[in-house]
């Protein structure tokens, strides 16, 4: 989920800027994550597999709390920004896979630990709140006893690397993810040189697709995209279809039934493993070439939201398992209206937690690894 401190532009893009729009894609995608874990905490009916008809879930705006979307752009867009960091020579490549492990574990590690004195201060209010939404979601959080703070620690540094898995702050699944397409990307990087990256990406996409480990293609689509952003030319037209087929594909909400009829079988597959990494990279060129698209992303609000993104995704489902969950039991049952207010009431309360985690632990772990990135490297050069 989370980038490099910078990311190559297109060649539509004055060289040597950031591409603002992939920041404020990645801040809008972290409240899709949001409302995706609260409401499926809360109100999961709409969320069980097996609907039928046809519904706001079954339309692209379901994107807005399509987490499992949002997911796989935070892995495509990882791919692109991983390869415009990539390593320049085989020997910086132990040091920028430690240092990616590093970016990615002390931040987590961090908010295991806040997760576990959020839980240890509102121990029952998971079970409770499981209790009356019912809401399978729920497993995925420890329930009292709560395991010691060490173990919080083991976890978030350590072992949702090794497992994949952790239930002090559940989003932490996909650190592995990131660590491994981190080691994809450079490895790769390290290497292969100039043009033979965009067939090796492209090969790597296809066939991680067909041993269905499509978290692997997002990155090495989002790698694709970045080598040949030079022949992304603006065409509001072509990205407008592009746009649209990709929230089709990817962001309609997966779990529809089949049912008899071809409809209703196509409807199945929407939103599913594959097709929502497919939608999230034919998302990501449609933005790059589509103007229009891209001010959206743009956007002074999409901006503070990106450079909020990866502490949003970090801290917000700690909020919602604790507090939050106290609140929905102790005040309940929640009309709609009620509801809302509570929701309202998470994200202020992430978006809060948040900025303090950009100032006390996002900016300085980041300057921290520039400083012996840069140093790093000019020691390798020395050699």
């Amino acid at each position: 989920m989370p980038s490099p401190a910078s990311a190559a532009a297109p060649a539509h893009i004055p060289a040597g800027t950031r591409v603002a729009c992939l920041d404020g894609l990645r801040g809008v995608a972290a409240c899709a994550v949001v409302a995706f874990h609260f409401f499926y905490a809360f109100h999961p009916v709409p969320f069980a597999k097996g609907r039928e008809g046809f519904g706001l879930f079954d339309l692209p705006v379901a994107v807005l709390w399509n987490g499992y979307f949002a997911v796989a752009v935070f892995f495509a867009l990882s791919g692109f920004v991983l390869a415009a960091s990539a390593p320049r020579s085989l020997r910086e490549a132990p040091l920028m896979i430690g240092l990616r492990y590093v970016r990615l574990a002390v931040p987590a590690l961090i908010s295991s630990a806040l997760a576990w004195a959020w839980l240890s201060s509102f121990p029952d209010a998971a079970r409770e709140a499981q209790a009356i939404s019912g809401s399978p979601w729920f497993r995925w959080t420890y329930q009292a006893p709560i395991p010691p703070f060490s173990q919080a620690l083991w976890e978030g540094g350590i072992g949702t690397f090794l497992e994949g898995t952790t239930r002090f702050n559940n989003p932490l699944w996909t650190m592995r993810a990131e660590l491994l397409g981190s080691l994809l990307i450079y490895g790769s990087y390290a290497v292969l040189k100039g043009r033979v990256r965009a067939p090796v990406m492209a090969l790597g996409l296809v066939g991680f697709a067909t041993a269905g480990q499509f978290y692997l293609c997002a990155f090495c689509g989002g790698a694709l995209i970045y080598e040949l952003r030079h022949r992304l030319k603006d065409s509001p037209v072509i990205g407008a279809l592009l746009c649209l087929a990709g929230l089709i594909l990817g962001g309609s909400f997966p779990g529809h039934a089949a049912g008899p009829g071809l409809w209703a079988t196509l409807q199945s597959y929407l939103g599913d493993d594959g097709l929502r990494e497919a939608g999230a990279l034919l998302f990501m060129v449609a933005m790059l070439i589509t103007p229009q698209v891209r001010r959206v992303f743009e956007h002074p609000v999409a901006q503070r939201l990106g450079e909020l993104s990866f502490p949003i995704y970090l801290v917000h489902v700690p909020l919602v398992v604790a507090p939050a969950a106290w609140a929905f039991v102790a005040f309940g049952p929640l009309s709609p209206l009620a509801l809302a207010g509570l929701f309202a009431l998470v994200c202020l309360g992430t978006l809060a937690l948040a900025v303090v985690f950009l100032v006390v632990v996002e900016r300085p772990v980041l300057a921290v690894l520039k400083a012996v990135r840069t140093r790093g490297r000019a020691r390798l050069a020395a050699l």
